[in-house]
């Protein structure tokens, strides 16, 4: 495969359109407008998108020891974090530019460097996407993307990152994908795979995160696994300001599936007691007792 560009992609539906006027938009009005408009629909947000906010005060009552009644005020605030990294994705879209402090890239450099291969363990926490526009690696990314997208956004997103030679990948075609990996970390390139929710398979890791049980999916650890020679990290895309994101990125060492799901599973932790309202799971995630 070499740098050859690969890519899968979704269905075509949906309204091209009002993505395109929302990204002219965001060229030239402050995103603090756009935050206003996504504190109102957070609104209905709350009151109509039961099983979302159902999980995300579980996760404030269980995770955190809130009250019932407390929970509804900080899921409120759950979700305008989350309106405004939504926001901020357009935004760069639009190339609006944002504020990188990177901590721990070592790790990503280093393996870079080496050729070895890279494989990033990506999670539903923070801002993932902005990644693409901060790391800025030396070799190409490869970012799988599980479908179900529409064909318009993935197309814009492509042709955004792929300004900083990162290419998505989706996983329509399982023996194409499959080859497609081989391939990217044979060349020594950077792949990505979320690792914190199950896409259409039942294989897990059971482990703690937060001081709760969770099932986490096997495959990406398991690739982890296969690969011992590729260097293994995780990234997290943190927002701190308005323009401002802190991009951490943990390198995770272990031999087996397992080893690499604790390292996971600990990091995530770590992360997310930093950062209580960028967790953007909303389902419920943890085994329930």
């Amino acid at each position: 495969m070499g740098k050859q560009k690969q890519q899968w992609t979704g269905r075509t539906d949906g309204k091209p359109w009002m993505h395109s006027s929302l990204i002219w938009l965001m060229r030239f009005l402050p995103v603090q407008i756009f935050y206003g408009v996504m504190d109102i629909v957070v609104i209905f947000y709350l009151l109509f998108a039961q099983p979302r906010r159902q999980a995300a005060c579980h996760y404030w009552q269980l995770i955190h020891g809130k009250s019932v009644a407390a929970s509804w005020w900080h899921t409120y605030l759950h979700f305008r974090t989350f309106g405004k990294a939504i926001v901020d994705r357009f935004a760069a879209y639009a190339g609006r530019t944002f504020r990188y402090t990177l901590e721990g890239n070592e790790a990503v450099e280093d393996a870079m460097s080496r050729g070895n291969g890279c494989i990033l363990l990506a999670s539903h926490i923070g801002n993932y996407e902005m990644a693409g526009y901060a790391l800025q690696p030396s070799r190409p990314m490869y970012a799988v993307m599980f479908g179900g997208e529409k064909e318009h956004v993935l197309k814009n997103r492509q042709r955004l990152l792929e300004q900083n030679d990162i290419h998505i990948l989706t996983q329509d075609d399982e023996m194409g994908y499959i080859y497609a990996i081989n391939n990217i970390l044979n060349n020594g390139d950077m792949l990505t795979l979320f690792a914190d929710r199950h896409f259409g398979s039942d294989k897990s890791i059971v482990q703690n995160v937060m001081g709760k049980e969770a099932s986490l999916p096997k495959g990406p650890f398991a690739i982890a696994q296969l690969y011992p020679a590729a260097t293994v990290v995780c990234t997290f895309v943190m927002k701190e300001s308005t323009h401002g994101y802190r991009v951490v990125v943990r390198r995770l060492q272990g031999k087996t599936a397992k080893d690499y799901a604790t390292a996971y599973a600990q990091t995530v932790t770590e992360i997310v007691t930093r950062y209580p309202y960028q967790w953007y799971n909303f389902y419920e995630f943890w085994k329930k007792d």
